[in-house]
């Protein structure tokens, strides 16, 4: 479970850094990709995120979970994440956004990787918190 978890933090934390590292033009060229033939790449990587989460859930629950702990962190968590995406309210540039017609999802995405830093605060957020479990899970590992 903690390789497991390792292994999320690690990918929190380069997503954040390639959403400020990587050019606009690389990272909408990828997420273009994703969204061909109908968003399959997506789904299937949300299909299989689903399940891991799901066995970390039933992994936690067999273990020695504190619920007031799981409970704030599920809650913050979500928050944080609505938060993020509320960021988002500004309509795109031209040649900023999908064709007519696209999928909210597509539409977010888009809207994302044109202007990462209008969720700086949320993403500094999430990168410290990400910082610090990635801290105590290799604790945990090692020690």
């Amino acid at each position: 479970m903690t390789v497991l978890l390792i292994a999320f933090c690690l990918q929190g934390l380069v997503k954040f850094a390639v959403s400020f590292a990587v050019p606009y033009r690389t990272r909408i060229t990828r997420i273009t990709a994703y969204y061909r033939r109908d968003g399959r790449i997506i789904s299937i990587y949300d299909t299989v995120t689903l399940v891991i989460v799901v066995a970390l859930v039933v992994l936690l629950l067999l273990t020695d979970m504190q619920p007031v702990s799981f409970i704030t962190g599920l809650v913050v968590g979500m928050l944080i994440i609505q938060i993020f995406f509320h960021r988002f309210s500004e309509s795109l540039g031209d040649g900023q956004a999908p064709e007519e017609g696209a999928a909210p999802r597509k539409v977010m995405s888009y809207a994302i990787q044109a202007r990462p830093a209008l969720a700086w605060r949320e993403i500094a957020l999430m990168t410290a918190l990400f910082g610090w479990a990635l801290y105590e899970l290799l604790c945990v590992l090692v020690g």
